[in-house]
């Protein structure tokens, strides 16, 4: 993904977002049936945050996540790192 591109895939959803955030990243999130809005303030720096299929997970900008249906083990463990949520790790590991 090119910096000046400044797209991301959505089936049945409505994208946003605005040209030149993606600058130094090369994230691509894709939400299936959902809405997916990344705004200036959330790709500055590691996280994002993405709506989809009714959820709401953070994403490193600088990996490819893919939501279907729900968030992925990888992520969950992500996402309880940062924000010292023990749980949610273990729930992941369930899965």
């Amino acid at each position: 993904m090119e910096a000046e591109e400044g797209f991301m895939e959505a089936e049945g959803g409505v994208p946003e977002l605005e040209a030149g955030n993606m600058e130094g990243e090369e994230g691509v999130i894709e939400a299936e049936g959902g809405i997916t809005k990344v705004e200036a303030g959330n790709m500055e720096g590691e996280e994002g945050v993405t709506e989809a299929d009714g959820g709401i997970m953070e994403a490193n900008l600088g990996e490819a996540t893919e939501v279907e249906g729900g968030v992925t083990e990888s992520h969950l463990e992500e996402a309880a790192d940062r924000e010292g949520v023990t749980e949610a790790k273990e729930v992941a590991r369930e899965m």
